[in-house]
């Protein structure tokens, strides 16, 4: 199964300026109007597969385990102060959330079921948290009390433990790579990065090296659409807050060719200053082989091929 995680923002407004002979600029810059109500769907998911062949006795073995989770909210500003930063009320709309181990689902909810209405989770559903938004597009959890208390017992209320969670509250709502973005204009072909860690589940924990560019901007009716791509490398600089390279597979993960490709597409309305959309897709994949002096057959050598997915969208619906 594909997963995620994750990392998650607010809206994040570019203003256009243009300015005569230069052709047109965008700043990163947050500009959020008190009152101001906006729905947005997030979706993060994660998976690791794992799968073992030996073509000599013609065996193989498969297993999947990963989760997927899905939140609509809306976002309603209650307070803008004098330098620009916000306060919002956040109310959960709905929640699709499914979890699978080897032995296989865990846990499943989708809240538009009528069964869903039995399950403890089901108290999510309108609950409300508050965060705050900064300037330059730092989320902090301002109180959530609340909304933790909704949910009393069982497997449910290990799932929103989770869900509401001040790091899962931050990466639902944050992309810290645009307050790096916030240092000067931005125009087609320009470019900016940051650096961050690998998403909790990887095989081998590393940093990335995120490269955002800006590939075009065109007109859509009174509108100016921006989209800016994001490629991500492995970096040989520590991300804040990046595990050693030793956590997960460690040394073990030397003896496996390794690839990696991590990429991102946001598209942002520049005259509305408003996102409509962005994901992330990372995609990791660890092989074996077994030497060919070791191989006694005409079939091919045992492989063990791993895979780590990481998935995090979110995007405007109202």
């Amino acid at each position: 199964m594909k997963s995620v995680k994750t990392i998650s923002f607010v809206a994040i407004v570019l203003s256009l300026i243009v300015i005569a002979g230069c052709g047109p600029t965008a700043k990163m810059a947050l500009n959020m109007s008190p009152e101001s109500e906006t729905i947005y769907k997030v979706v993060t998911e994660s998976g690791k597969d794992y799968e073992f062949t030996q073509p000599s006795l013609n065996k193989s073995k498969v297993q999947n385990t990963g989760s997927r989770t899905e939140i609509t909210f809306a976002q309603k500003v209650t307070d803008v102060d004098v330098n620009g930063n916000a306060t919002a009320d956040i109310t959960i709309k709905s929640i699709k959330t499914i979890s699978q181990s080897q032995k296989g689902v865990n846990y499943e909810f989708d809240s538009i079921s009528e069964k869903a209405k039995a399950d403890d989770l089901f108290a999510l559903i309108g609950a409300t948290y508050k965060i705050s938004i900064a300037k330059n597009g730092e989320v902090k959890t301002l109180d959530a009390s609340a909304a933790r208390k909704a949910v009393k017992k069982g497997m449910a209320r290990k799932v929103a433990s989770k869900l509401l969670s001040d790091a899962e509250i931050k990466s639902r709502h944050q992309i810290l790579a645009f307050i790096d973005a916030d240092k000067g204009q931005c125009k087609v072909g320009q470019s900016w990065s940051s650096l961050a860690a690998s998403p909790p589940g990887m095989l081998k924990a590393k940093s990335f090296e995120k490269i955002y560019t800006v590939e075009s901007m065109t007109e859509k009716g009174d509108d100016t659409i921006a989209m800016i791509k994001m490629n991500a490398v492995p970096s040989s600089k520590r991300a804040p807050g990046a595990k050693d390279e030793s956590a997960g597979m460690g040394l073990f993960a030397n003896m496996f060719d390794e690839s990696n490709e991590f990429t991102g597409t946001m598209l942002i309305n520049l005259t509305a200053g408003e996102i409509m959309s962005y994901n992330e897709d990372l995609q990791a994949q660890w092989v074996a082989v077994e030497p060919s002096a070791d191989v006694d057959s005409d079939k091919g050598p045992d492989q063990l091929t791993m895979g780590f997915t990481h998935l995090f969208s979110i995007e405007k619906i109202q």
